[in-house]
């Protein structure tokens, strides 16, 4: 006890990662340097799909005034969910607690006093065969929390969490598998389009339809034009839409990664094609559903037509 100069409590886990279906047994350690009145140590795990969505507001103030406001809406679903009592009684709730520190004012109280030294106890940690990946987006994001605490009566309560991630699924199963899409499709360009893009026909073609980060997504691309069409130059990148709801409000995210420009011909007439490399790495979590999320990425080619609006193509890829 000589080197401990305050209490503390710390959870100390065999490793960060769960393996799912797989118990893991996790000590929590309780040091006391000195005596205290401990109600309860208490620990619970958690597992959640976590949702955010922003929307506004309009009320009138005191004058009559429209006043809008921000708000955040935050929703979660529960993938696992246990507490356990590691020692003392059981949680008293706020009124119960102040009842109780008043008692303790007068010598009595609900309460254990614990000498000073090390008290250790364990909880074992289990998450579903199905459960999802551990990620974080900018709407959205899958955890997995571990806390302790202990009620000290009359005093600051000592708590801890600890997070723990869960590994995506083998995908060593899944086939990739080419992929291809026209521009405009089958229900055609719509009345804004007509009025405000070339009147163009793209096929963007990909070799596989999944790709892992730092590996190359190889593609290739057609343009027909019954005109001749001015183009600057033509984009591809990857990017992302990250959709989420939240008590009955939608929002999204839209992710971008750094375009890569094509060399291309000044004039199309009345055809081109050409083959592109582009590199996996963008910033932003991979390809995955929730019950309340989705990630969804594509590959992007982008004409830049001056004096028009840009043709734009997109094909879905899973990013991993």
């Amino acid at each position: 006890m000589a080197n401990l100069r305050s209490d503390e409590l710390v959870i100390t886990p065999p490793r960060d990662q769960l393996v799912r279906d797989e118990p893991m047994r996790v000590p929590i350690v309780l040091r006391l340097a000195t005596p205290c009145r401990v109600r309860s140590v208490f620990a619970n795990f958690r597992g959640a799909e976590e949702t955010k969505a922003t929307y506004t507001t309009q009320t009138p103030n005191a004058k009559g005034q429209m006043t809008t406001q921000v708000r955040t809406a935050i929703e979660h679903v529960d993938i696992v969910k246990r507490e356990w009592l590691l020692a003392g009684s059981e949680r008293r709730g706020f009124f119960g607690n102040l009842a109780d520190a008043l008692a303790t004012l007068f010598g009595g109280g609900r309460h254990e006093r614990m000498t000073p030294g090390t008290y250790q106890y364990e909880v074992e940690l289990t998450v579903p065969p199905d459960a999802p990946t551990t990620h974080k987006g900018e709407r959205s994001r899958v955890f997995y929390e571990l806390k302790a605490r202990v009620d000290i009566a009359l005093g600051r309560d000592l708590r801890v969490h600890h997070s723990f991630s869960v590994m995506p699924l083998s995908q060593e199963t899944v086939e990739a598998q080419p992929v291809r899409v026209c521009y405009p499709d089958d229900e055609g360009r719509g009345f804004w389009s007509s009025l405000l893009e070339p009147d163009v026909r793209i096929e963007l073609a990909l070799d596989a339809d999944r790709a892992q980060r730092g590996e190359t997504i190889r593609g290739s691309f057609r343009v027909e034009t019954q005109k001749p069409l001015d183009v600057r130059q033509i984009r591809v990148r990857l990017v992302g839409h990250e959709k989420s709801e939240a008590h009955g409000h939608s929002d999204a995210h839209h992710y971008k990664g750094e375009p890569m420009t094509i060399d291309a011909p000044r004039v199309i007439a009345p055809s081109w094609s050409t083959e592109f490399s582009l590199p996996a790495e963008v910033e932003g979590p991979p390809t995955t559903k929730g019950k309340l999320f989705s990630i969804d990425w594509f590959v992007e080619v982008a004409l830049d037509v001056p004096w028009a609006k840009d043709p734009t193509i997109r094909a879905p890829i899973t990013l991993g």
